[in-house]
């Protein structure tokens, strides 16, 4: 499978595009809605081709996949789009901005028999894959998963400097990776019960910069979330905690009983592993391979805790 086009010539768009180039695929083609910026994008990664919107992408016969790259709140509609057209899809973080939406995604992968891979990165996270094969290996249900997202994101700048036409969203963004992380350990038999609010809409963004949870499990096991978009120091560790084991994420380092067992190094070089093995895994599955670690349906379950929180908002 190489015929795979990008959806969004920005800064995350480049990061797949990156990533491919180390697995030996060139994008077939880009779309976005900037010539600049497609032209740029274009010459940087060698793309033979560019296109100013997304029907004309999807009229392009050698687009055999895409990978929805673009602003937060187009994801979900442009991924059921790909998917209706008969193409792969591999949606980036969030799958949606509801839980309605997040599950439109699956149920149009489920109808086109199409792949619906979504970029949840932690779960390809060297650091968290081996938490979750110890926890297999050992039979091991975590008591507490603690989860925390803290940074300072009050303005439209993304994490590459550049000044954003569009606002991002900490309880569905980056809410989204954490809560489901913790869930993914927490591994529950059934949907959990959740107690916790998003903060009031912040002036600056019209959206809540604060979130705090606690989620249980039918048999009583816990998770707590924080995450916080006005921080100024900035934080993003996951602690999973059972009778026996105690493993904690410290960005790209993973202890075990307070012991260094893994240290993949920066967490700039972790997380673009993690992106490179992501892609690898969706080309292989579009391509007739195993399927990919996540599916928009597997995310369907942290969609519902994000609803619940963002209905339990707090007034302005």
């Amino acid at each position: 499978m190489t015929g795979v086009a990008i959806l969004g010539p920005g800064a995350i768009g480049d990061v797949h595009a990156q990533a491919l180039a180390t697995i030996g695929v060139t994008p077939v083609a880009v779309a976005g809605p900037k010539p600049d910026e497609l032209a740029a994008f274009a010459t940087a990664h060698g793309v033979p081709r560019t296109y100013l919107s997304l029907d004309e992408l999807l009229a392009d016969d050698d687009v055999e996949a895409v990978i929805v790259a673009t602003p937060s709140h187009l994801h979900a509609a442009q991924s059921v789009a790909v998917l209706e057209s008969g193409r792969h899809v591999l949606c980036e973080i969030p799958t949606g901005l509801s839980l309605d939406s997040s599950a439109a995604v699956a149920s149009a992968a489920e109808a086109a028999g199409r792949v619906a891979a979504v970029g949840y990165t932690l779960r390809y996270w060297e650091p968290h894959r081996r938490i979750a094969g110890r926890l297999e290996e050992t039979g091991t249900l975590p008591s507490l998963v603690v989860v925390r997202q803290l940074m300072l994101r009050q303005s439209d700048v993304g994490w590459t400097g550049k000044l954003r036409d569009w606002t991002d969203s900490a309880l569905w963004h980056h809410g989204g990776h954490i809560i489901d992380a913790a869930l993914w350990h927490l591994r529950p038999a059934e949907p959990v019960t959740v107690a916790g609010t998003a903060g009031p809409p912040w002036p600056g963004s019209g959206s809540p910069m604060d979130v705090a949870a606690a989620l249980v499990t039918s048999d009583g096991r816990l998770a707590s979330v924080a995450i916080s978009y006005h921080s100024r120091v900035p934080v993003s560790d996951v602690l999973v905690i059972a009778p026996d084991h105690t493993f904690q994420v410290d960005g790209a380092v993973l202890r075990e009983n307070g012991t260094v067992v893994y240290d993949g190094g920066s967490v700039a070089t972790e997380q673009f592993a993690a992106v490179a093995a992501q892609d690898r895994a969706f080309l292989a599955a579009a391509a007739g391979g195993p399927a990919p670690l996540v599916q928009a349906s597997d995310v369907i379950a942290a969609a519902r805790v994000q609803s619940l929180l963002e209905a339990g908002s707090l007034p302005a």
